[in-house]
């Protein structure tokens, strides 16, 4: 059983074990520059006599005792530097099919450098397994609109669109845009602030040498709708206003192996995918590459897009005050 990937194949009522047990090391380790903490899940496939799922609950089935792990720098063709990432323990795992407790990782706080390589190197003196894995760090990349320097959007209309466009950069590869939707929630001296959050879509560049300009169009309709639907209506006296700085406009950004990853995992029910392995692990399976983030943010409504969510017909069943409320008013 690998920890992370299931895979469902059709069999009869006897099963046969055809080959003997190898151990195989499972990997997977997404780099983001913007973390402070940088991690890595090392785990073992695992076969035997016992119930597979009553050895998943044994943290000696899925941990190695003795892997040590190294994070290199390269550039130019040249090591830079090394880390090492040390064995930490973390909280348990949400109850599932693998021990919650201990939940190991190996950590590195090392200040991620972008335009470098990094490599994995891994070693395991009790099998004598050595695993490695390569990616280069994606970059940051040029957003073009919404502008920056616009401090207001006009969300009003229900048959406009507002465009997204950006530009990528070097090693990026796919997209994913989210739009964030900050609100209050008060009722009487209390206030609370809250976030929805619309995932819109992921937006796949042909290659990842940079510089392809992308957009996409986002429907003022489909805006109030999602938020609409998204919201439960609430209760007098509680009522509920659109934040000075409601909007968002946020995208995680992944390289060519994350692309790959997300490419032949993602549910399709017209092609059969049982049998389809993706790694970039070399003796090994898993994933290693990288992400960024980056994004629009504080972007205010206008006052008629605030009266639109007041009253427009997919949101006044929620409970917004619309622009005559004091709160815009007002510096408080």
């Amino acid at each position: 059983m690998l920890p992370g990937i299931m895979i469902f194949t059709g069999c009869g009522n006897e099963v046969e074990i055809s080959a003997p047990y190898k151990d195989i090391p499972v990997v997977y380790c997404i780099l983001n520059p913007g973390d402070s903490v940088h991690y890595l899940r090392l785990e073992k496939s695992f076969n035997g006599e016992a119930n597979a799922y009553e050895m998943a609950q044994q943290a000696d089935s899925i941990y190695y005792p003795d892997a040590e792990v190294y994070l290199e720098r390269w550039s130019d063709n040249k090591m830079q530097e090394q880390f090492n990432m040390i064995p930490v323990t973390i909280a348990p795992r949400i109850n599932g099919v693998f021990a919650e407790d201990p939940n190991r990782l190996y950590a590195t706080s090392s200040e991620l450098i972008p335009n470098s390589e990094y490599r994995l190197n891994i070693r395991i003196p009790s099998t004598g397994a050595e695993i490695s894995a390569r990616t280069h760090l994606v970059n940051d990349f040029r957003i073009i609109k919404p502008e920056y320097y616009r401090k207001s959007l006009p969300f009003s209309s229900y048959g406009n669109n507002t465009i997204v466009e950006w530009v990528t950069a070097r090693y990026t590869r796919v997209f994913h845009l989210q739009i964030r939707f900050h609100y209050l929630e008060i009722n009487g001296e209390d206030t609370v602030r809250n976030t929805a959050y619309w995932n819109i879509a992921n937006f796949v560049a042909d290659n990842d040498g940079g510089g392809i300009k992308m957009e996409t169009n986002i429907s003022h309709r489909a805006f109030y709708k999602w938020l609409g639907s998204k919201l439960s209506p609430v209760s007098e006296p509680v009522f509920r206003l659109a934040a000075r700085k409601s909007l968002d406009f946020w995208f995680t950004v992944g390289g060519d192996e994350l692309y790959t990853y997300i490419q032949i995992y993602r549910p399709d029910d017209n092609i059969p995918k049982e049998h389809l392995v993706f790694t970039n692990i070399s003796n090994g399976i898993g994933i290693f590459s990288s992400r960024f983030e980056k994004g629009i943010t504080g972007k205010a409504l206008s006052e008629h897009s605030i009266d639109s969510i007041a009253h427009g017909i997919y949101t006044r069943h929620l409970g917004f005050d619309d622009s005559l409320n004091d709160y815009y008013h007002t510096g408080i």
